[in-house]
């Protein structure tokens, strides 16, 4: 259980002497007693988060009347909670720890620093925010789905609070809020618009508690419906009473409880947790302002439209044949999730993957620049699913132009890049740690004094010797080099150590590849580096290529089949009739492939299992996204993997893969018949997420899927079939989904194939393996058993 709840956002602040500064505020929230009992996971907690993101500028302590001396005890200047954040020291002067505590009265009291109450009431939106969007309160339908509810709007998104209520230090942190919203005042009831948030109201009142409410009067928690119970006139609210309010996009159920005072309800009896919307005279009940605003909640959320049927309103949403899903309460009204398959074209292929052709390969005797299954410096279960080999790419320039190397096109637009993007005013280079950038340094070094800059080497720094290198008192440029940014996390590190050089140097980032997820990863990125006195845009960005692809490097698909091949080796092994000899040794050959491509920086051409026959899979000719003339003739398989990769991941960035729980968007069984190449079938399978391939929600795409199978069974002996062995790969690690009726019918086609049936291979290990480890096999015995006992009432006229 984590103690604490912990949280961060980015804030422009105006430094003295230094202009507009992007900031990174930390905020840990600790929520109950003994803090000190429980030191290691408050350490434990501060690595982890320290392991994925930046430093911050500072840090805001929020604690309770009950655990401030604790708490205080924990941050005093010479504790050793210091050493679980990097290179972060207290430092009154610059006021970047605060301490604040709250106690019953409702009231923030400082305990270390100094704080406005704006300040708090921003750090609490924030942190609010960050729960409900971290937690999906916001429910997004799709073209196939929106909302109706109760009040006959209808909607595409929804407010759910209790979606968000699942860890007690938030739920605790919330409670906190009502604290300042109710203060010390009697109270004997708290009603609920829903169930969902009962756990709040529980919450708040055990902190009412623990602070030391002096009243030993029992409070009940009910629940009601959100408008039913208003329509009522017969309901009166009893004395001392407040009411939560889970959510609200207009307020317009405020004004239905308070109207004419009907139900004895006053506006300062109610909190609604999240609003967003909600018009000017119900703000102050507000807990969350969920509004986005660019400068105190840029983390918000956009207001949405509604249209209301009963109002005569035509929604838009009908009328583009999307299904209406009734609301009652908090509850959707479905019986299963609609089904939304995508068929990938031609023009999915992402222009930056386009842009890339000069670093395919030319011929088969050089190694592939993109790789799968590696990670420098890494541990052996840390491996990109995709791994760009920068460093071979870089080696094989040697910057003389009449050597015709591999990649000679790319290195003539690398040039171009370096002369028009370091000025002569350059002091040093900041390297990463890898050794592609230590490289690229060099080269940059040799290119510039080629042309006439007046550096050498000796200008080149590692990051870790930044602080003693660089001289103070001059003036120029340093610039951070890198050879390829995946999260961005070590220039963020750099740009603000380079803070402190900033009145003498300015400074520029230089990055070959940018391999960001997706766009909105890369614009954040961008807008923190180049930030400055003058706003963004302040320092220089150069990017000689940028991409997206995903970053997975913990359960890409060869961690999986790593575990899987102990998996089938010991199934195999325990079989016996041994009948799996071929299995076992596949598994053995197989591990030993992939547990020695850390010694090959990665695979290239071992990504997949073979053919039936066991021949390799290849790319043939007419493959639609051949980035080049000769593609089929030159291409490895890790390079045709990056292809297929990269368009699953642009199509997830668009939003056309996107799950949730009323549609779940599926790789339409269709791709396997239209890009009907073993390889790209593989590609595919592997690339896909498993929510993407779970074909047994629809009896229809289930039904397709069997037929395609069932067509590669049949053509057992031909190329057609080529891929099988990865798709029924893909069922055993339970993946690829079917139908359990249309899998067995599957299974019992291939059975009865005579080539199957006649030597021992690899996939029927595999197939065993499914048979036994992934169909439900019923127990008929045990049904037997279980079932009634038939009993007949003696008749006494047989006597």
């Amino acid at each position: 259980m984590k103690t604490c709840f912990m949280y961060d956002y980015y804030k422009i602040v105006d430094v003295p002497q230094k202009g507009l500064q992007r900031q990174n505020h930390l905020v840990v929230f600790f929520a109950y007693k003994d803090v000190l009992l429980n030191k290691s996971n408050i350490q434990f907690q501060f690595r982890s988060y320290f392991f994925s993101n930046t430093l911050p500028d500072k840090l805001i302590i929020i604690c309770l009347d009950f655990n401030k001396n604790d708490v205080l005890n924990l941050f005093q200047a010479t504790s050793d909670i210091y050493e679980y954040i990097p290179k972060f020291q207290q430092n009154p002067s610059e006021n970047n720890i605060v301490i604040i505590s709250i106690g019953l009265s409702g009231i923030f009291h400082t305990a270390l620093g100094a704080i406005t109450e704006a300040e708090i009431k921003e750090i609490y939106n924030r942190g609010l925010t960050n729960i409900f969007v971290e937690n999906n309160g916001l429910i997004i339908s799709r073209s196939a789905h929106h909302f109706v509810f109760p009040s006959g709007k209808h909607s595409d998104r929804f407010l759910r609070p209790g979606n968000v209520l699942l860890h007690g230090a938030q739920i605790t942190f919330i409670a906190s809020a009502l604290l300042t919203r109710f203060k010390q005042r009697d109270l004997h009831h708290i009603y609920c618009d829903t169930s969902s948030i009962n756990s709040l109201a529980y919450a708040y009142i055990n902190l009412r508690k623990e602070l030391g409410d002096p009243s030993n009067t029992s409070i009940h928690v009910e629940s009601f419906g959100s408008y039913s119970l208003f329509e009522k006139s017969a309901f009166k609210a009893p004395r001392n009473s407040i009411f939560l309010i889970s959510s609200s996009t207009s307020g317009s159920i405020l004004r239905r409880m308070t109207r004419e005072n009907a139900h004895s309800i006053e506006l300062n009896d109610i909190a609604v947790i999240y609003g967003l919307g909600v018009e000017s005279t119900f703000i102050p009940q507000v807990i969350c302002d969920l509004k986005k605003d660019p400068n105190s909640n840029p983390e918000g959320l956009a207001s949405f439209k509604s249209y209301n049927r009963n109002n005569g309103e035509i929604c838009k949403f009908c009328e583009d044949k999307s299904v209406p899903i009734p609301v009652e309460g908090d509850v959707f009204l479905l019986e299963k999730p609609a089904v939304s398959p995508y068929l990938i074209k031609k023009s999915d292929l992402p222009t930056h993957i386009r842009n890339l052709s000069g670093y395919y390969r030319p011929n088969i005797n050089v190694p592939a620049i993109f790789r799968v299954f590696y990670k420098e410096n890494s541990n052996q279960n840390r491996k990109y699913e995709l791994f760009i080999d920068l460093e071979a790419l870089i080696d094989s320039w040697t910057g003389d132009p009449s050597v015709k190397d591999a990649y000679r096109s790319m290195y003539t637009k690398f040039e171009k890049r370096v002369i028009q993007s370091f000025p002569s005013s350059l002091k040093y280079i900041v390297t990463l740690s890898d050794i592609a950038s230590k490289k690229l340094a060099e080269l940059i070094v040799d290119i510039l004094s080629k042309n006439g800059a007046t550096i050498d080497r000796s200008c080149i720094i590692a990051d870790d010797k930044l602080v003693q290198s660089v001289k103070a008192g001059q003036k120029g440029v340093i610039a951070v080099v890198s050879a390829s940014v995946v999260t961005g996390r070590n220039l963020l590190f750099l740009s603000r150590a380079l803070r402190q050089f900033e009145n003498d140097y300015q400074r520029m980032f230089f990055t070959f590849m940018n391999r960001t997820t997706k766009q909105d990863s890369f614009e954040f990125l961008e807008s923190n580096l180049g930030l400055g006195e003058n706003g963004p845009g302040t320092y220089k960005i150069t990017n000689v290529e940028r991409i997206h692809c995903t970053q997975e490097s913990i359960a890409t698909p060869w961690h999986i089949e790593t575990e899987f091949m102990k998996v089938l080796y010991d199934f195999c092994d325990e079989d016996a009739g041994q009948r799996f000899g071929k299995t076992l040794m596949y598994c053995q050959v197989r591990s030993r492939v992939l547990n020695d491509s850390g010694s090959q920086k990665g695979l290239d051409n071992e990504l997949f299992h073979p053919s039936f026959h066991d021949k390799p899979l290849r790319i043939n000719n007419g493959f639609a996204f051949a980035p080049t003339k000769d593609f089929a003739v030159t291409a490895s398989q890790s390079e045709v993997y990056f292809i297929i990769a990269s368009i699953l991941n642009d199509i997830r960035n668009k939003g056309e893969l996107l799950q949730t729980e009323y549609v779940r968007h599926l790789i339409d069984p269709g791709n396997f018949v239209r890009y009907n190449d073993g390889i790209i079938q593989a590609c595919i399978l592997r690339a896909a997420k498993d929510d993407e391939l779970k074909y047994h929600l629809s009896e229809e795409l289930s039904l397709q899927m069997k037929s395609i199978l069932g067509d590669m069974i049949l053509h057992l002996d031909d190329e057609h079939s080529e891929a099988i062995v990865e798709f029924f790969y893909a069922i055993a690690i339970k993946k690829l989904r079917l139908i359990e009726k249309d899998l067995i019918d599957c299974l019992e086609l291939l059975e009865e194939h005579p080539i199957y049936k006649k030597d021992e291979s690899v996939l029927m290990g595999i197939v065993s393996f499914i048979q036994n480890r992934v169909l439900n096999k019923k127990n008929v015995q045990k049904e037997f058993e279980d079932l009634p006992k038939v009993r007949v009432e003696e008749d006494t006229t047989l006597e």
